[in-house]
């Protein structure tokens, strides 16, 4: 492409979407071409919705589609049961008002037309569909099936939702199933209730059903009915489908079923419902998605073809100006930033009205319809008002985070609804550090971080947990101050540890994620500089790792610090990031990433040989919601940390290697493993640099995936040829990149609901590879100073919840390793997590020199 030269853009996909974006684009001054696989521009079919906010958006541009020609405003909304009884009437057309334009209903053939009209010359390429595509530094090429290729600067993917260009992107998907089928038609029709400008919606038991006044003495209507009760409704005729239907709906109102009668069966069209799993990241380099090849979303709200307009005016905006020598990847970028919450916001309403209004439990009917009956009319107006504002493109400020939680993040959750799964992290400060000063600091805190500014809410099966912000409420503060004198005031830390922290999960219903504890002793002098404060941070696993824990203890630290001198403290928030699995590189992502999981559980069993590894065997049975965390802490002098890491570098090892080696030989002993048994221990791989982009250590998230290795266990076997074993390992399967692999498995074990997850923990408690697992973030750099006070001791340890027996994490920070083990109390009794502590301690240091 020549520098100067108008940018051109490919766009993919001429449905609503691709013809919104060429229409936009070429409005802000770009080249447009636009490429159709199908061979002809569709012009019969259903009907569709452009709310208010679609209007206004297209005005920003000054395009005015002449919608009010066209179809039909939205005057007023009725809801109603089978029988055609009112539930409620919506204050729709206020909302618009409010919003600023009208809302209209018309055939998609009507927009079509209006959208073609005001493109013009705009090239359309039909029967070309797309094999493929090419980025260079200089631009873009997409490739046809028919051989054809196409050349430009930027490549839009407004597909629909199987989307090739999603496909490219990110790899194969499974579409989310919304569990009914949608029939719908347009039908010349005429009824007394159904006004001028009418919406009425009927709902049933598994069933509802839509009529809409679309203008021109017109009718559009749609039915949705369960795939469970559906029967043969998608069988091969359409006398079929018509009989069927009319046999579905018999006893509803009487404009339901005249509707039906009248509406020929040739015109009915059959349609699943069906979005995907939220996608955070919707292109790289000069490619991006628009519409429901980025966000497919259920009809619920009615908002697919205004999300896709919204999109295309947003983008138009981010890509003006750019000519062909520029690089358009940060435009595209931003476009995607500036779109991601809202679109994620309407994904997730739409499938949570689907799956409310769709009921077909009686309780859960019940709930339905006395919800719209009962809610203010305030709380309707001001909801729909917030879906037909377009919302203002130019704030980029950073926003919550809203969305459906990934399915890892899933799994960690629904494993702390289990019983809890907390991570923590622990400092000592000496000095004088009022109380006041940690609120401060914790605020603060709060304010920069995204993830500790929500909680995480559910449709009450637990099958769509989501992120959404907790505005207002503070991360809890808890204050212990030991009588003066205490014996054990030097390990009360250690007690409110197991009594509290380790016991109670962090309420994620209500947020924030993250708690925290001051336990202060010592120092009876009026300055309080001889006081001494131990500080615990205590997180959510899904939004947390040992790492960030420390990181978000010292940035803890550092606030009170900058505080207690009096100076302002000016925050900035840092971004929203996607999810964890949406920053992995691309082929460790979706069905991608599942595929590299297999491979790598396949060459696992291959290496394993005849029996599985010998693994923490319980002392009792402990079902899952009675299990506690205990902790026992150890550590090394720093006299015996250096000797190990000069020993370690010695015999070709690493400090890991070694630990790991001495609580493998400790669980094997306490076992009776035989002489030539294997022992499999996990090893958490920190991947933020391996991500795309990287994440820095500061930021909030859980970031490590536990890899096991099967290592061999001989009672008279050097402690250091067991540790080089473990940890030429996990070189080897670092190299192999099998930590990335691991995050696919919730995906591929398919967990979308509690019930699948239980049976998912159960077989991994049982059966799993690992119940045994030391999680050591090695030097953690900790300043020994801030601000006028010492700091001394920083350490992470962990909960376990159902996810182990045994887990042990290091700590090597201000001259000592913590060496903190984790046990499921009552699984592994207190007696007997004081061996295999003791005894892998004694491990280590009988391996010293001297």
């Amino acid at each position: 492409m020549t520098t100067g030269q108008r940018t051109k853009v490919l766009v993919i996909g001429a449905g609503v979407g691709g013809l919104a974006c060429a229409l936009t684009l070429r409005r802000v001054g770009l080249d447009v071409e636009v490429y159709e696989r199908a061979t002809e521009l569709r012009t019969t079919g259903s009907a569709l919705s452009v709310m208010s906010n679609a209007v206004t958006a297209l005005a920003t541009l000054g395009i005015d589609l002449a919608l009010d020609k066209r179809g039909q405003a939205v005057e007023s909304f009725r809801i109603m049961d089978r029988r055609g009884r009112r539930i409620r009437d919506l204050p729709f057309k206020e909302a618009c008002d409010t919003a600023g334009a009208p809302s209209f209903c018309l055939g998609r053939a009507e927009l079509q037309e209006a959208l073609l009209a005001e493109l013009g010359d705009c090239p359309i390429h039909l029967g070309a569909t797309a094999a493929g595509f090419g980025t260079t530094g200089a631009g873009v090429t997409v490739r046809f099936t028919d051989g054809r290729s196409a050349d430009g600067d930027v490549l839009i993917g407004a597909d629909g939702i199987n989307s090739a260009v999603r496909r490219h992107l990110v790899g194969p998907e499974t579409a989310r199933d919304g569990g009914y089928l949608v029939r719908l038609g347009i039908v010349p029709f005429r009824h007394p209730l159904l006004t001028t400008g009418g919406v009425r919606h009927y709902w049933g038991s598994g069933q509802r059903f839509g009529l809409i006044d679309i203008g021109h003495g017109r009718c559009y209507w749609w039915a949705t009915t369960s795939t469970r009760t559906a029967g043969s409704a998608d069988g091969p005729t359409a006398d079929r489908v018509k009989d069927t239907l009319a046999d579905a709906f018999a006893d509803w109102a009487d404009e339901v079923r005249e509707t039906i009668r009248v509406t020929p069966p040739q015109s009915i069209l059959t349609v699943p419902s069906q979005d995907r799993a939220f996608l955070e990241r919707w292109g790289d380099g000069r490619v991006t998605l628009l519409g429901d090849a980025a966000h497919p979303m259920l009809t619920a709200l009615a908002q697919g073809a205004a999300m896709a307009i919204e999109d295309a005016v947003v983008l138009a905006g981010t890509l003006a100006g750019t000519t062909a020598g520029d690089d358009p990847a940060p435009a595209l970028r931003a476009y995607e930033d500036r779109r991601r919450d809202r679109a994620r916001a309407m994904v997730a309403e739409s499938r949570a009205v689907s799956d409310l209004e769709q009921a077909t439990h009686p309780a859960r009917r019940l709930l339905r319809d006395g919800y719209f009956r009962l809610v203010p009319r305030q709380v309707l107006t001001r909801r729909l008002t917030q879906a037909l504002t377009y919302p203002d493109p130019t704030v980029t400020g950073p926003g919550g985070v809203r969305r459906e939680l990934s399915p890892l993040e899933r799994l960690y959750w629904i494993a702390d609804r289990t019983s809890p799964l907390n991570v923590l992290a622990r400092a000592r400060v000496h000095g004088h550090l009022p109380p006041e000063l940690h609120r401060r600091a914790l605020d603060a805190l709060q304010l920069r971080h995204p993830l500790l500014r929500v909680a995480i809410t559910d449709d009450g099966t637990g099958s769509h947990p989501a992120f959404t912000p907790c505005d207002g409420q503070q991360i809890p503060l808890r204050h212990v101050e030991v009588p003066p004198g205490d014996p054990e005031a030097d390990t009360r830390w250690e007690r409110e540890v197991n009594d509290r922290e380790l016991a109670e999960s962090v309420d994620s219903s209500t947020g924030p994620l993250l708690r925290a504890v001051v336990i202060t002793s010592g120092g009876t002098d009026g300055d309080g500089q001889g006081r001494v404060h131990d500080l615990l941070l205590t997180a959510s696993h899904t939004i947390a790792d040992g790492k960030t824990c420390l990181s978000l203890l010292r940035e803890w630290i550092d606030l009170a610090a900058r505080a207690a001198t009096g100076t302002p403290l000016r925050i900035t928030p840092l971004p929203v990031r996607p999810a964890t699995e949406d920053l992995l590189p691309r082929r460790h992502r979706g069905t991608a990433g599942v595929s590299g999981l297999k491979a790598m559980m396949v060459r696992d069993q291959a290496d394993a040989g005849p029996g599985p590894a010998q693994r923490v065997v319980p002392s009792r049975h402990v079902p899952f919601e009675q299990r506690r965390t205990r902790m026992l802490h150890r550590s090394l002098t720093a006299d015996r940390l250096d000797m190990l890491v000069e020993a370690a570098t010695r015999h070709g090892t690493t400090v890991h290697g070694v630990l790991a080696a001495a609580m493998v030989t400790a669980v094997a002993r306490d076992a009776g493993t035989p002489a030539g048994g294997h022992v499999s221990i996990g090893s958490p791989v920190d991947f933020r640099r391996d991500l795309d982009p990287a994440v820095a250590l500061d930021e909030a998230g859980t970031y490590v995936a536990t890899v096991p290795t099967r290592v061999r266990y001989e009672p008279d076997r050097p402690l250091w040829s067991t540790a080089r074993e473990i940890s030429q390992d996990l070189v080897r399967r670092r190299a192999r990149e099998d930590h990335l692999a691991m995050l696919s498995l919730p995906r591929w074990a398919g967990l979308d609901s509690p019930q699948e997850c239980a049976s998912f923990m159960r077989f991994m408690d049982e059966q799993g590879p690992i119940n045994l697992c030391l999680s050591n973030v090695g030097r953690y750099e900790f300043p020994d100073r801030v601000g006028s006070w010492q700091v001394s001791e920083a350490q992470f340890l962990t909960g376990i919840s159902i996810m182990g027996a045994v887990v042990a994490t290091a700590t090597t920070c201000h001259g000592r390793l913590a060496w903190n083990f984790s046990h499921v109390e009552h699984l592994v009794p207190h007696a007997r997590a004081q061996r295999i502590a003791d005894e892998s301690v004694r491990s280590v240091l009988s391996a010293l020199p001297g």
